[in-house]
């Protein structure tokens, strides 16, 4: 297939170019930067420069596109400014408003958009086991998740199958999670996060495209958790990695700490989101890497 990916050079979206090229596709990528695109990920066959938040995605960008993934979306990392705040929710909602603009601007239009979200979605739910049948939370990033994932279903008016896939922690090597969590390991600080009680989502970056390429393949209009099966306190995951690095692990950090140099962002990591890929594995993914400790040993052994 020819396929169109938003974010194609981005931590997920260059290893999910990479892996779709050698099985055969051809990708094309809506950037900010346009042709530097074809530079930074050599496999992306055409670029289109796109500002996802002042304009609709070119027409010419769907010739022949049968998927589009979208990827697409300002960082949540760092401290939540009102500007920050404003990007997040921009990028992601008016963004996606426009890509499915250009769709609509097109007669041939692609017969499925793979539309990212995440757990955030689901809010702050302590103990609570959530799937994808679970109802939205209401703190910052629920909002701007309810927004996203209602963006891109104003594809469905257009005749689009509509995959929206909600994605957790992502652990790869290089980018991601991983990338802040490591050096402080390694020097045995990676203690728990304030309580350490929290529920953490996770995801092996093998399964996080794994499951995206899987949602390409649907032809129903579903919902998929891009999660492992087994959710951590993060506590635990905070053992596994010391048990995997050989380090001490029970330096922790407390929460106002977190906050004090983090600002809204320690929410992310302070609040629990205990969830499960039900559709996905009913759909017929099976997971790689559906345990913490097997995931580590592979990125970090």
């Amino acid at each position: 297939m020819r396929i169109l990916i938003t974010g194609a050079t981005g931590f997920i979206g260059s290893r999910l170019t990479r892996d779709l090229t050698a099985e055969g596709h051809e990708i094309w990528a809506l950037s900010r930067g346009g042709d530097s695109a074809l530079q930074r990920v050599p496999e992306i066959k055409q670029a289109f420069a796109w500002n996802p938040r002042i304009e609709a995605a070119p027409a010419e960008a769907f010739e022949g596109v049968e998927a589009v993934v979208h990827l697409a979306g300002e960082s949540v990392a760092g401290r939540w400014g009102a500007a920050h705040r404003e990007a997040i929710e921009q990028s992601r909602t008016q963004g996606t408003r426009n890509l499915v603009a250009g769709m609509a601007a097109v007669e041939a239009r692609p017969r499925i958009l793979a539309s990212s979200s995440a757990i955030g979605y689901y809010g702050d739910r302590g103990d609570d086991l959530l799937d994808e049948s679970s109802s939205p939370g209401s703190d910052f990033l629920a909002e701007v998740g309810k927004g996203w994932e209602s963006a891109a279903r104003e594809a469905e008016s257009l005749g689009v199958t509509v995959v929206r896939f909600r994605t957790g922690v992502v652990l790869g090597n290089g980018g991601g999670a991983m990338k802040e969590m490591l050096l402080p390991a390694k020097l045995g600080l990676g203690g728990p996060l304030g309580s350490g009680r929290q529920w953490w989502s996770w995801v092996h970056l093998d399964d996080a495209v794994g499951v995206i390429k899987h949602a390409i393949q649907q032809e129903a209009h579903c919902v998929l958790n891009n999660t492992a099966p087994e959710p951590v306190r993060q506590r635990d995951f905070a053992r596994t990695m010391g048990k995997v690095l050989r380090r001490p692990a029970f330096a922790p950090a407390p929460a106002f700490m977190l906050r004090l140099i983090l600002g809204g962002f320690a929410n992310e990591l302070l609040t629990s989101k205990r969830v499960i890929p039900e559709a996905t594995r009913a759909s017929g993914y099976q997971f790689r890497f559906p345990t913490l400790e097997a995931a580590l040993r592979d990125l970090l052994g």
